[in-house]
């Protein structure tokens, strides 16, 4: 059997700056599963968010930083935030200044503070109004005005101006959620917050039980500091070449940037391809 191969999403498999997912990294996915690897997309992003993935060439999701977990088409996982308390992180969020994220299964909820600041980063950078909006939509985003309320929610996110800090918010966190700065856009910065007891480690966990298979056979390849815990957990972890300094420290290889094939060149320094 090949290996459990789990990547992160942003800036792992689609690139913030130019706004795609380099061909290459796709063709390496596919050649891989081929050659008898599993694949699996394991995101900070909420499964709404990670709506134009849902047709990839992968065996399987964990969303939400480990909350929810689909193997080859089947839920296996499934741990909501609790209503009352996406209200309250909603109400912290706000009162120190941030725009307001929550991720759930039919959509993603943007305020406007928020949509502003992350608008930007879902599109080429080429792209005008009109392509922002739908590519914003295509990635489920929603305003906030129209919201489901039915819709669990797994993830929160704030987002801030480069002059703001996530500090303040950071203090006044209820335990055991946590914030983690994941993306950087020149409109302003972006920070998951999740339940801390729950992590892109236990979401692997679960992925790897329900198959039958070995913790021995994993690898993590990831860039922010929300994917330490999967690149320690893993057999083997990689990290981007674009990666933060402590991600590149934690793991075992360093690949190129996400622009210079840096997928397609962990897979072949694996063998998996």
């Amino acid at each position: 059997m090949g290996k459990l191969l789990f990547l992160d999403i942003d800036n792992t498999l689609y690139s913030g700056r130019t706004g795609i997912v380099p061909a290459s990294a796709l063709q390496a996915v596919r050649t891989a599963r081929a050659n008898g690897s599993l694949v699996f997309l394991c995101t900070g992003r909420s499964r709404a968010e990670a709506s134009r993935y849902l047709d990839y060439p992968v065996d399987g999701f964990i969303f939400g930083s480990g909350s929810r977990c689909e193997v080859q088409g089947k839920l296996i996982y499934d741990h909501p935030i609790d209503a009352g308390m996406v209200e309250t992180l909603a109400e912290l969020i706000r009162s120190c200044g941030h725009g307001v994220l929550m991720g759930g299964n039919a959509g993603s909820y943007l305020d406007e503070p928020c949509w502003r600041d992350v608008v930007n980063y879902f599109s080429r950078p080429d792209a005008d109004e009109a392509a922002k909006q739908k590519d914003m939509k295509e990635n489920g985003m929603i305003p906030m005005k129209d919201r489901d309320l039915s819709d669990p929610i797994y993830k929160m996110g704030a987002s801030k101006r480069h002059s703001d800090s996530f500090d303040r918010l950071t203090a006044v966190l209820p335990k055991p959620f946590r914030l983690i700065q994941t993306l950087s856009s020149p409109e302003g910065d972006f920070g998951d917050i999740s339940d801390g007891s729950i992590m892109k480690r236990d979401g692997i966990r679960q992925v790897v039980a329900y198959l039958g298979r070995s913790l021995q056979e994993t690898v993590g390849i990831g860039d922010s500091d929300n994917d330490l815990d999967m690149l320690e957990l893993c057999e083997i972890g990689i990290a981007m070449g674009n990666a933060s300094e402590n991600v590149k420290q934690a793991a075992d290889w360093v690949t190129t940037d996400i622009d210079e094939d840096g997928i397609r060149n962990a897979f072949a320094y694996l063998g998996v391809i």
